[in-house]
């Protein structure tokens, strides 16, 4: 009896035991269901996962939007400033050549009026030299003008003198000479007859030639024929006026004549280069003409070979969307009728296949993760050990940190940092690659930087 009671002693405890380790087996089990998540929970956390990569990819395009943008304006405002360095490059050289004609023009000014000093005191000293020169002048003057009346006076009576004398000799000379009036008249008589043969030669000259003019136009009365000779005297002053006006005419349609050929010939060679100008323009043109309808049909060819492609995207877009069996009824909601798709809600029907195709790929993931079995990799184990070498064996020692610090202070500058384009960040490194650094490679000790002398000194105080 007693073993018996032992017995149904040790089976009650060993049943308690096992009732407890199933109680806490069902709380396991209880908290592991807890934290396995439902396909509601899955979708859910999918769906807020997608939006906020959304949302995210949103603010990355915002921001790379509004990186562009401030990259644009700062390309603007570097090429302004580009423009105003310029500007001010040009201003200062034109400065700088003023600045000089200004001192080069002040120099001559300042010699200028050196020169003016120099030359005022040398007046000076001239018209003192001139005033006495006239006081001195003047003395000589007034002994000379009294010496010259003294002259003049002296000289006058000696011609008053000389005057009475030949005035006298020259009344005693006529009076000396013996007249002789025997042939006054006989050459006055021929003289007298001399003209008088000469006017009767003049009158029997013209006697002949008025009977010539008689015997030539056949009148004997000389009124007639005086009125006759002035109306044709008339006539032939008035032919010759004629002939004048004519002359003038004629001389004013040639010059006339010679300036409309000039014009003509002008206004030809100006035609002949219109001509070519228009010939060469419409040469020009024509070729143009052939360039643009050449690139028109090939545009259009271009064109028609898009519409092909965008014919086949929209067709295949179409057969996908059947495919992968989306539902069309938002789309049939907001344009009607028209199942088809087309450019104006193409990217409806895309929005609906991305959709559906990451509802497919969260499916698949979540079956593939349900019945995949965790298990290690089969290259982890092949995977390479690199081990890292040891700083001593690449270089001698560590770079300068104070020569490092002077590289880097270099590169900057005390205006403006901009961010730079791909051409000059490609410039900048492929100008650092240029460079030999092995100079950085040295202890301070070794540096001969003044920082570097100070730290020597303070460590030795």
């Amino acid at each position: 009896m007693e073993e018996e009671t032992a017995s149904g002693v040790h089976f009650d405890n060993n049943t308690s035991k096992v009732f407890g380790h199933d109680d806490n087996l069902s709380k396991d089990v209880t908290s592991m269901k807890m934290k396995v998540r439902t396909d509601v929970q899955s979708r859910e956390i999918a769906a807020q996962h997608t939006k906020t990569v959304f949302t995210l990819e949103n603010r990355v395009e915002m921001a790379t939007k509004r990186f562009n943008l401030m990259l644009t304006e700062n390309t603007k405002l570097r090429a302004e400033i580009e423009t105003l360095l310029n500007e001010r490059t040009q201003f200062m050289q034109v400065w700088n050549k003023l600045i000089g004609q200004l001192n080069t023009g002040k120099q001559v000014i300042n010699d200028l009026i050196e020169q003016a000093t120099v030359t005022f005191n040398q007046r000076d000293e001239e018209l003192n030299k001139i005033q006495a020169l006239r006081e001195r002048e003047k003395a000589f003057v007034f002994r000379g003008i009294r010496d010259l009346k003294n002259h003049t006076l002296e000289m006058c009576e000696l011609k008053r003198t000389l005057d009475n004398e030949m005035k006298l000799q020259e009344f005693l000379g006529v009076k000396g000479q013996f007249r002789e009036m025997v042939d006054l008249n006989a050459k006055r008589e021929a003289e007298r007859q001399a003209k008088r043969e000469e006017k009767q030669n003049k009158i029997a000259a013209f006697t002949q030639i008025l009977q010539t003019i008689k015997q030539f136009t056949g009148e004997q009365e000389i009124d007639k024929l005086t009125a006759h000779f002035i109306k044709q005297e008339e006539e032939n002053f008035a032919l010759f006026s004629y002939v004048n006006e004519l002359n003038d005419e004629l001389e004013s349609l040639q010059t006339r004549m010679e300036q409309l050929t000039v014009a003509i010939d002008e206004a030809r060679a100006l035609n002949v280069h219109r001509d070519q100008e228009q010939a060469e323009n419409l040469e020009k043109i024509t070729k143009e003409l052939e360039e643009q309808i050449a690139l028109a049909d090939t545009a259009e060819n271009n064109l028609a070979k898009c519409n092909n492609v965008m014919d086949k995207l929209l067709q295949g877009i179409d057969s996908l969307f059947k495919a992968i069996r989306c539902d069309n009824s938002p789309i049939l909601e907001l344009l009607g009728d028209n199942t088809h798709v087309t450019m104006s809600n193409v990217m409806l029907y895309l929005g609906i296949i991305e959709k559906r195709i990451t509802e497919m790929f969260h499916k698949v993931y979540w079956v593939d993760k349900e019945s995949k079995v965790p298990q290690l990799r089969l290259d982890e184990e092949k995977r390479p050990k690199l081990e890292v070498p040891v700083l001593n064996r690449i270089v001698p020692t560590q770079p300068c940190v104070l020569c490092v610090e002077q590289e880097h202070m270099q590169f900057v500058s005390e205006g403006l940092e901009v961010p730079l384009t791909r051409a000059e960040a490609m410039q900048k490194l492929q100008e650092r690659l240029m460079e030999d650094y092995t100079e950085l490679l040295h202890n301070v000790s070794g540096c001969h930087l003044p920082a570097a002398r100070k730290i020597i000194q303070r460590r030795y105080q």
